[in-house]
């Protein structure tokens, strides 16, 4: 009898989540097809419609769904605030569950990818008490896939969630995970090298879209089909596609696909020698970079200029409901009070005129102090884009130089242009911190290590990098980005020979009383038993003003410890 009720319970959810995503295949048809503004219409005007608590909860989701698509991540956090009030509120375990998975997806996309890893957690919790319905299900495995292709960085769980999603997401048709799961094999295939399988995968995901009017889907498949062709040398194919995908996403009007498109256009003609087309897509990918920027900067001043029509409307409100209360106390009373409350009303009146005098001159202050404090932000937003932009311009001119240059000259090249990316990489983390003075030392030296992942696969070394989460000083971030560059150059160029395993471990802890511990080492045998004192390296470290060891007895070994000052 217990299993009986236990069926039952389990075939009225899905029931219940099949009516539901009956109801809402429209609003999704709609996010499918980058109908942003219809779609917040349409699940607006749902919410009109229904008492029924589930259905609320799809609508808040699906609007959660809308804004993030267009990097609204205020507006979706929101909704995402409501569906989980409504969670709390009826303690529905399928509910629940989807909504751990979309903040899940909400955190990977804005590559907080340890939050969205616990929201998963908390998922694998829920559906090892419950059954859950298919519909939930195969979103919950397409966004592990995801999770360990972008952060967990293991190839087989990749693949085996990826395949699971595909299944069901077959057997339920939906579109969007039988796409993204497909995405995600494509993309363990491409990591394998086998570009061939990756590229067929990515062809029939670019016609897929297209049969089911997927704007967004066809776009992130162009970006990975036009690298993958990059990648495997079909340059000629990859500038021709490359060249389509442009014009589809200006015509689908995907500003920031247009930019990918271009800088891979860019790429393109860098690679086939063209410098002259390749300079000339550069200026075309800044231009639209600061058109980007741009439009962030108006909305925000858009934003802006609304919150401050508000307050002023409230403002006069108040006023007004003061005056009425004044006039209402002035009806209620007799004559001999009425004498009273003429006095105290001009009186009223005369404090009300000074206050309202001296409230208009702190508000004209306040706004020009506003007006300079917005200018100086932009001004500032238009410096930082400039030095990025002229960075990438000295990156593509060395790069350039060194397909000339071969041998001594241009391994030194090679070493000016991972000098120039540490500084450059530095700026990217300064500009988009709030905090100017500080970087997160993790973040800033895993973007160094980035700049190296070609030539590691060029010469064969494996790499074990493990870094500390830690607020820096930025001159100390600066220095320890170069100290880390020089460190790799040096073991690259002298450290290994001829040997069949290359190994380079670095690792950089930061403990609770402000230590920083920094252990670099390489297993090359050209170093073995040798005084080394690099004069480089030396001059970084007077730099940080730190006393260093370098031990030669099974390999290149370099470390260091440092109290740093945060304040």
């Amino acid at each position: 009898m217990k299993c009986f009720w236990i069926s039952f319970v389990f075939i009225f959810f899905q029931v219940s989540f099949a009516q539901n995503d009956s109801l809402f295949i429209d609003g999704q048809q709609l996010i499918y097809e980058n109908k942003f503004d219809e779609a917040i219409d349409f699940y607006k005007n749902r919410l009109a419609e229904t008492e029924n608590r589930e259905q609320t909860f799809e609508s808040y989701m699906g609007l959660a769904e809308v804004y993030k698509l267009n990097l609204d991540y205020n507006q979706a956090n929101d909704f995402y605030l409501k569906a989980f009030e409504i969670v709390k509120e009826t303690d529905n375990p399928q509910l629940k569950f989807l909504y751990h998975v979309k903040m899940a997806e909400f955190y990977r996309k804005r590559t907080l990818f340890k939050e969205a890893s616990t929201e998963l957690d908390k998922a694998s919790l829920i559906l090892k008490y419950n059954t859950i319905s298919d519909a939930s299900l195969v979103k919950f495995y397409s966004r592990k896939a995801a999770l360990f292709t972008e952060y967990f960085h293991k190839q087989d769980s990749t693949l085996l969630y990826a395949e699971r999603a595909l299944k069901l997401a077959k057997k339920i048709n939906d579109k969007d995970n039988i796409f993204y799961s497909t995405l995600e094999i494509s993309g363990v295939y491409e990591d394998q090298k086998e570009y061939g399988k990756a590229i067929s995968y990515l062809q029939e995901l670019i016609v897929y879209a297209l049969e089911n009017k997927l704007i967004q889907q066809r776009a992130d498949a162009y970006v990975n089909y036009t690298r993958l062709l990059i990648k495997d040398n079909q340059l000629n194919k990859a500038l021709t596609e490359s060249l389509k995908a442009l014009d589809f996403a200006k015509k689908n009007e995907l500003l920031y696909n247009e930019i990918l498109f271009t800088d891979n256009t860019r790429n393109i003609y860098e690679k086939l020698g063209n410098t002259n087309k390749a300079y000339e897509y550069l200026k075309i990918r800044l231009q639209l970079t600061d058109q980007y920027y741009q439009l962030e900067h108006n909305k925000f001043l858009f934003e802006l200029e609304e919150k401050y029509k508000l307050e002023d409307k409230e403002n006069q409100i108040k006023i007004n409901t003061l005056e009425i209360d004044n006039q209402n106390k002035a009806l209620a009373t007799n004559k001999t009070k009425l004498y009273v409350s003429i006095v105290f009303l001009v009186f009223a009146i005369a404090i009300a005129i000074l206050i309202a005098h001296f409230l208009k001159k702190e508000k004209n202050s306040n706004k020009q102090l506003q007006d300079l404090s917005q200018e100086n932000e932009f001004l500032l937003s238009e410096a930082n884009h400039r030095i990025n932009n002229n960075l990438q311009l000295v990156v593509i001119l060395i790069s350039d130089q060194l397909k000339k240059t071969k041998g001594q000259e241009g391994f030194q090249l090679k070493n000016i242009l991972t000098k120039v990316e540490a500084i450059s990489t530095l700026h990217k983390h300064l500009y988009k911190n709030e905090d100017k003075k500080k970087v997160d030392i993790h973040d800033y030296l895993n973007d160094v290590k980035a700049t190296f992942f070609e030539v590691f696969k060029e010469n064969d070394i494996q790499n074990k990098f493990h870094i500390a989460s830690a607020e820096t000083p930025t001159d100390y971030a600066m220095y320890l980005g170069l100290l880390l560059t020089e460190l790799y150059i040096n073991s690259i160029k002298h450290a290994f020979g001829s040997q069949d395993h290359k190994e380079i471990d670095f690792e950089l802890k930061y403990d609770e009383n402000n230590f920083l511990y920094f252990n670099y080492s390489d297993n090359g045998t050209q170093a073995k038993g040798k005084k080394i004192q690099p004069k480089l390296i030396d001059k970084i470290c007077r730099q940080l003003k730190i006393e260093y060891d370098i031990d030669t007895t099974n390999g290149f070994n370099f470390s260091f410890e440092k109290k740093l000052n945060n304040d």
